[in-house]
């Protein structure tokens, strides 16, 4: 009995090691994005390899994997538009703390096959699930909703929030590559790509990356311009409307 018992402990003792060693690693096909004057979006490579999977796991396609890149957090104000005597105007406001610039999800399935809500909830996958919280006491009044749900909707017009369910594809068992889009509007500054490896419905191990987008030659210089000294950038760029006018109006002038 004894005998059994000990073989029964190592066993457990064992297999429980082999789960905590399933791990999910993760790498980029850019490190830097840059931007220039001819960008018009991109699409960045999320690869990764799950290490120390079981074998009869791999077999039976046991495995789910959730990829999300997220922009820089920034405060969004949102305003409704309304229609005073016959002028659309600014109406009520309100304002959001630390929201993506963007945000992108690709998934291997649908995140309903992947996980309950609660999981998925409390990771933050999904754009239903992004916590989107405004600056008023009642967060969960019906107006609050209705603003969070048009900044969802005007960040996903303009291709920042994008959700590609099944963008997640297993290259073999334990190899995955997720083509994630970044539009051409994408924030400058710091990324971040995390991906989330499932089993049974929970989450067993992520890994975390960063990533810049930054932009490059011209545009870079004045961007740092108007950052670093706006009145003189201010000045350049009055000077340069100036000769522009001028210059078209010598080319078109009639004689």
């Amino acid at each position: 009995m004894r005998s059994l018992m000990a073989f029964l402990f190592a066993f457990t003792a064992l297999w429980c090691q082999s789960g905590l060693s399933q791990e999910i690693q993760i790498g980029l096909s850019n490190d830097t994005v840059a931007i220039s004057s001819s960008f018009d979006g991109t699409d960045l490579i999320v690869f990764g390899t799950i290490e120390g999977a079981d074998a009869q796991r791999l077999t039976d396609r046991a495995y789910e994997i959730a990829v999300v890149l997220i922009g820089p957090l920034e405060p969004v104000v949102v305003r409704r538009k309304e229609r005073r005597f016959g002028v659309w105007v600014n109406g009520k406001s309100m304002r959001f703390e630390n929201i993506p610039a963007s945000y992108s999800v690709a998934t291997s399935k649908a995140l309903n096959d992947i996980a309950d809500r609660n999981e998925t909830s409390v990771l933050q996958i999904g754009l239903q699930n992004l916590q989107m919280a405004p600056l008023v006491e009642d967060a969960d009044s019906v107006d609050a909703r209705t603003f969070r749900e048009s900044l969802k909707r005007i960040k996903t017009e303009k291709a920042l929030f994008v959700e590609k369910i099944g963008g997640v594809e297993f290259i073999s068992p334990s190899l995955f590559k997720a083509r994630v889009p970044l539009p051409a509007s994408v924030p400058i500054g710091n990324h971040r790509a995390r991906a989330f490896l499932f089993s049974d419905g929970k989450m067993i191990s992520a890994k975390s990356v960063s990533f810049q987008v930054r932009k490059i030659g011209f545009e870079q210089f004045t961007y740092d311009l108007a950052h670093s000294n706006g009145l003189l950038y201010g000045i350049i760029a009055v000077l340069v409307a100036i000769a522009t006018g001028w210059l078209a109006n010598v080319i078109f002038q009639k004689d």
